[in-house]
Order: C-alpha cells, then sequence, then structure tokens
C-alpha cells in the first residue's frame, strides 16, 4: 500500500463554455522519457489470429524503446474498434494481449490490423470500463453521446469524435500546455470530473490534442458554468491522499489503484509515477 509519491499543483483554469481546463505541475525530478509514446510509434494492433475476441487484441511494440499506450486510447479499425481499458508500457519486439472494450457496437468483421491516432475515450467512456457489465454500460454511453454528435451507422465512438472534431478545435483554440506542464484537470458544468497526469511534459504533449478532444466531447451540451479553482485543488488532494493497492502487472510497468469517490489509477515503474487517471466516481 502506498500513496502517490509525487505534490500535485493545480493552476489557473481556463474556460471555454461548460469545459474548464487546469494545469496540472508535479514536484517530480526532471527527466527525459525512456519511452516513446503519441501517435505514429511504430505498435502494430491486431485481432487475435484464428480467434478474435471483443475482449482481447495483439499489441506488438515495433520500436527498440518500450512504448507507452494510455488507458482510453482508441484502437481503431480491425473487426470493431476498440479502446485500451489500461495504461501499459510494452516491452520492443513483445506481442502481448491487451484488455480492451468495444466502442463499435454495430460492427464485426473487416481487417485484422487497426491504426491508431492517439484519440481517447471522453471521461463518460473511460470511467465505465470497470465491473461485470462494463461492456454493456461502455456500449450504452456511446449511445448516449448521440445526442451531441450525431447518429453513427455501427454505433461507432471513432464516427463521433470524427464530427466534433472541427468543434472541439474551435472549443479549445489557444490551450496549449504551459512550460513543464505534466497533466491537466478537467471540469464540466462546474465540477472537477477527470484528471491526468504525466511523468514528463513530453508526454503530455503527444496526448493533448487527443485529452482535449475527449473532454470536449463530454462537455458539449452541458451547462456553461466554470468549475471553481478550489474545487479543483481538492480534488487533486482526494488524489494525492488516495492509498493505492498493487493491481497487477502494466508491461514494464506494475498497475496501482485506489479510491472513493475520486478513483485513482496509476502505472509506476522503478517507483516512478509515469501515468495517473483520475475520475469522479459520481460521473
Amino acid at each position: 500500500m502506498t500513496n502517490l509519491e509525487v505534490r500535485l499543483h493545480v493552476g489557473q483554469g481556463a474556460t471555454r463554455g461548460p469545459l474548464t481546463v487546469f494545469p496540472v505541475w508535479t514536484d517530480a525530478p526532471t527527466l527525459p522519457p525512456s519511452y516513446l509514446t503519441g501517435a505514429g510509434v511504430p505498435v502494430e494492433v491486431s485481432e487475435r489470429a484464428g480467434s478474435p475476441a471483443i475482449d482481447q487484441l495483439v499489441v506488438t511494440n515495433r520500436a527498440d524503446r518500450p512504448v507507452l499506450l494510455l488507458a482510453g486510447e482508441l484502437l481503431e479499425g480491425g473487426w470493431q474498434t476498440r479502446a485500451l481499458t489500461a495504461s501499459t508500457l510494452l516491452a520492443p519486439g513483445r506481442p502481448t494481449v491487451e484488455k480492451v472494450v468495444c466502442v463499435e457496437q454495430g460492427r464485426w468483421g473487416g481487417p485484422t490490423a487497426h491504426t491508431r491516432r492517439a484519440r481517447r475515450t471522453p471521461f463518460t467512456v473511460l470511467s465505465a470500463m470497470d465491473g461485470g457489465h462494463a461492456q454493456q454500460v461502455v456500449w450504452d454511453r456511446v449511445h448516449g453521446l448521440e445526442s451531441v454528435a450525431g447518429p453513427s451507422a455501427t454505433e461507432s465512438l471513432a464516427d463521433r469524435l470524427d464530427r466534433t472534431d472541427a468543434t472541439a478545435r474551435d472549443m479549445t483554440r489557444g490551450l496549449r500546455p504551459l512550460a513543464g506542464q505534466r497533466g491537466l484537470l478537467v471540469g464540466i458544468a462546474g465540477r472537477p470530473v477527470w484528471m491526468e497526469v504525466t511523468d514528463s511534459a513530453r508526454t503530455l504533449k503527444a496526448h493533448w490534442r487527443g485529452l482535449l478532444h475527449a473532454a470536449t466531447l463530454d462537455a458539449l451540451g452541458r451547462p456553461a458554468v466554470r468549475t471553481p479553482a478550489a474545487l479543483a485543488r481538492s480534488f487533486a488532494e482526494k488524489v494525492e491522499n488516495t492509498r493505492l493497492l498493487a493491481d497487477g502487472p502494466a508491461g514494464l510497468g506494475q498497475r496501482v489503484r485506489g479510491g472513493g469517490r475520486v478513483g485513482t489509477t496509476a502505472l509506476r515503474r522503478s517507483d516512478r509515477t509515469v501515468h495517473l487517471t483520475a475520475i469522479a466516481q459520481e460521473a
């Protein structure tokens, strides 16, 4: 059992309608990441040979360094588009079977290969990925986005991200990571709901656009209420004080998780938090 080994520092938020984005810094040492991440890294994703399964995909790192994939990353195409359920640090050259959820209920068939664009699921979908009926809940929440992102012939989250891309860019125009920023905290319609923290400003930058687009999709149609900084800092304090328990391997790292009203999951390697996700459980 352990607490987060770094302190979180929440800065001044920027509000765009219902969406408020707060920068997050940590007091961890500034070190270059020992891994690759984001779009464009050489990672192959495919269906299981001979027996594709909704909840599994085969992922192979073709780089000569470890590759970090984040919880909620979309793996698009294949027999149906999926999302990774947990962050993992892939060793070079080693195929691994990763747990995923389907975010395209109405399709089962097609090519075996998937593409990666570092796109992310919104927090309402990400928060549904645990539990005995997780897949049905994920499908229900993807369908629920129809009211703000329109219909999809195959109930595809990717279709809804495509359709809202221009809206997301307009809503978040001018938002960029600040010097040394390691993460962001998202508030929607007056309350904090989601935090992502990495061990490197470079890692945050590689996933910035995908995170903002996902946050925008959650915010569409919600009341234009600013999230107060005091609530954001209280959310961060809850994450800092969460007791984290070992939850199994994460490729080359170790997964830990804990929390009550704010569920926290982190990928750690060599006593360093590589990536952390915290989600308001009542969301």
